[in-house]
């Protein structure tokens, strides 16, 4: 389960959301908006895997093979790889904290995101930055010991909890606090906001079926999308970890009954709850193709571009020709006006994907210019309806 399965998944995983964070973090319109969240989440997923192997697999086979070569490589590199490993993970479930907060407030109060929209790289920074105050100690709570009476043996390396670990009043940042905050407060918190938010979801399903606009329904549609794409990938987290939860407060209640008449039970326990972490987060590709359409357009264009033998793809088939409007920051109910009280029209956000035609007003003095959306053009009488936008030269 672990060693062939585990590893099998992390190697899937690995690429996946390798990918997933290329694509994510190299266009400037998904850095700027809540796709930021899920740029990072797939990040620390892929810091996860690559920790997963060696920390996990290979300290199988170490037992199985009896091999001190590979007992030796796996002290030199275990502490400070499972301190990153656990800070992967707890930042990804502060990270998914904030994430369901903006999601929360956009669909039950969606007059007041302007803030969380501004602040939202340093909102995700602070959830950063909180995961690792909460684990770094972790490289030195532990205390490898070596025998050179021992030598050339399994029992060469021996691993006990460093002075610091062992100390009172360390042992209850160490054991009560993190698990309250890194694990039991983000695990019920997120509960609770996904249930409103679905509950908010489904109440709303009639209004939003009954939208008369068609750029207010495509708004919609694609807050809604991004909601949901958020709440089924907190739903994972939620199924990944609750089997951890349960058995953090067991290990509370009575831990002498768990480690003794369910120590079967305990053992596999804990190797499913560092594989679940894996398997989810295997799945977050998938959740994001199915449910949100851009980045679907855009994974099979960056994935027909990958595999294709000509680098070069001519003009019309440059990805962002079928830009959506979940492209642009679809959070934003109305644009931030400029510095002079105008409105910004985010039109030219890429080459190819509008007409730019001069003004045909010669009396016009006014520097503007017609711009002519590609899906918005049709014909009429032979000629082009009048479906163009005035925008300002810039």
């Amino acid at each position: 389960m672990v060693a062939i399965f585990g590893t099998a998944v992390c190697i899937l995983n690995i690429i996946e959301n390798t990918f997933l964070s290329f694509m994510l973090f190299k266009k400037k319109s998904y850095r700027s908006s809540h796709m930021l969240y899920l740029a990072l989440l797939a990040f620390f997923d892929v810091w996860m895997a690559v920790a997963y192997i060696p920390l996990m697999s290979l300290n199988l086979f170490v037992d199985y093979y009896k091999s001190v070569v590979l007992l030796r490589a796996w002290f030199a590199y275990m502490l400070p790889m499972i301190t990153v490993s656990h800070i992967a993970m707890t930042a990804s479930s502060f990270l998914m904290v904030a994430a369901s907060l903006e999601r929360y407030v956009i669909t039950c109060h969606p007059t007041k995101t302007r803030w969380l929209s501004r602040n939202r790289v340093w909102i995700a920074a602070s959830s950063i930055f909180l995961g690792v105050a909460c684990k770094f100690s972790q490289l030195f709570e532990m205390d490898i010991k070596y025998f050179p009476q021992c030598y050339d043996t399994m029992r060469e390396y021996q691993l006990n909890l460093s002075p610091l670990a062992l100390h009172e009043v360390y042992s209850y940042w160490r054991v009560l606090f993190r698990t309250i905050v890194t694990i039991l407060i983000p695990f019920f918190l997120l509960a609770f906001i996904n249930i409103r938010i679905v509950l908010v979801l489904s109440k709303n399903e009639f209004k939003f079926l009954h939208s008369t606009k068609l750029s207010e329904a495509k708004r919609k549609s694609a807050v809604r999308n991004a909601t949901r794409t958020m709440v089924f990938i907190v739903f994972t987290y939620l199924l990944s970890n609750v089997l951890n939860v349960i058995i953090i407060l067991w290990e509370y209640i009575d831990i002498e009954m768990l480690t003794q008449q369910f120590e079967t039970f305990y053992m596999f326990a804990v190797d499913v709850v560092s594989l679940s972490t894996i398997v989810f987060g295997a799945l977050r590709l998938p959740i994001y193709v199915i449910c949100q359409a851009n980045l679907r357009k855009e994974f099979f264009a960056q994935l027909k571009k990958m595999l294709s033998l000509n680098s070069y793809s001519g003009y019309l088939s440059s990805p962002t020709k079928n830009m959506t409007v979940e492209d642009i920051d679809i959070d934003r109910i109305t644009p931030d006006p400029c510095g002079d009280g105008e409105r910004q029209y985010p039109l030219l956000l890429s080459l190819g994907t509008v007409l730019i035609v001069e003004s045909d007003q010669k009396n016009d003095s006014s520097t503007t210019c017609t711009v002519i959306r590609k899906n918005s053009v049709h014909r009429m009488n032979g000629g082009f309806s009048d479906m163009s936008e005035k925008v300002q030269i810039v």
